[in-house]
């Protein structure tokens, strides 16, 4: 089976990492690869992080809520999903990427080069819940304030959306309703990917575009 690549996107809180842990979890050769963790360990390990070269000039911009530079995230998560085709992973879920025009475009160019299939989902949710998730979620985390997270929901409506709004115009992005519960979330999902793996070809259906 080809493998699959599934690109999970949407406003900070949207539940990107909770959907990917809970896929891997139901699928077998499958990985999860957070941008967000990648960078946090990046941030937290220093110099030694094998990743430090490309990610340690811009860290200090992940504590402020903006996005890093373009080439180098791509560059880090090409190089991730190569190691993971090769090591034989079919499901390869990003939680939190493409946040740009130019990642997509660095994505499909990927999914090109190691044959594999390339699904992008949205996680719809609302400002406020966001926020709400925010204050609720109590991981110590630097970028759990008010104000960053402010800075975040902008750097989504800058440099996110315009993928999003892209990919609807196309029909080539499964819109999942990110205010239901995780349980409903996860199944909404995971009935959309297990389509796509098995027949790559199906047109998305009218359902799935909201």
């Amino acid at each position: 089976m080809q493998p699959t690549i599934l690109a999970i996107i949407g406003k900070p809180l949207a539940g990107k990492d909770t959907q990917a842990d809970l896929l891997v979890t139901a699928h077998e050769n499958a990985v999860k690869i957070s941008t967000g963790h990648i960078i946090r360990a990046v941030r937290e390990e220093g110099e030694t992080h094998r990743f430090w070269p490309l990610i340690g000039p811009y860290i200090e911009m992940e504590k402020h809520g903006v996005k890093l530079p373009d080439p180098e995230i791509m560059n880090m998560l090409g190089t991730i999903i190569r190691e993971q085709v090769s090591d034989g992973k079919k499901l390869l879920v990003i939680a939190g990427s493409p946040r740009s025009l130019d990642q997509l475009e660095g994505f499909m160019s990927i999914s090109k080069d190691v044959n594999a299939n390339l699904l992008i989902a949205h996680l719809d949710t609302t400002d406020s819940q966001t926020y709400a998730r925010s204050a609720n979620r109590n991981e110590g985390r630097i970028d759990d304030t008010p104000e960053v997270h402010a800075v975040r929901l902008e750097e989504y409506r800058t440099h996110v959306e315009p993928v999003v709004d892209k990919l609807q115009k196309e029909n080539h992005i499964i819109e999942i309703d990110g205010m239901k519960s995780k349980e409903v979330v996860f199944s909404m999902l995971e009935r959309e990917v297990n389509r796509r793996m098995f027949d790559p070809e199906i047109t998305l259906p009218a359902m799935a575009r909201r």
